[in-house]
C-alpha cells in the first residue's frame, strides 16, 4: 500500500492540474480510511479545494452570463 504522503502528493497534483472534483473525491475516499489523528490536514485541504472549486464554478457561470 502507498504511503499517506504519496497519496496526498497525488491528490495535490490532481488539484494543480485543475481537476478539483476528482481531487475532492480522492480526499473523501482517503478520509474514510485515515485515523482521526491524521485527518486534520486532510480536512484543511478539503476545505481549500472546495473553496477553489466554488470560485472556479462562479467564474465559469459569470463568463457564460456575460458571454466572455
Amino acid at each position: 500500500m502507498a504511503k499517506l504522503s504519496d497519496i496526498v502528493k497525488q491528490i495535490d497534483q490532481t488539484a494543480k492540474e485543475g481537476n478539483r472534483v476528482k481531487a475532492l473525491k480522492m480526499l473523501e475516499g482517503l478520509l474514510k480510511k485515515v485515523p482521526e489523528a491524521k485527518a486534520q490536514p486532510l480536512l484543511k485541504r478539503r476545505k481549500l479545494y472546495r473553496g477553489e472549486l466554488a470560485t472556479e464554478n462562479r467564474i465559469i457561470a459569470l463568463e457564460k452570463q456575460y458571454s466572455v
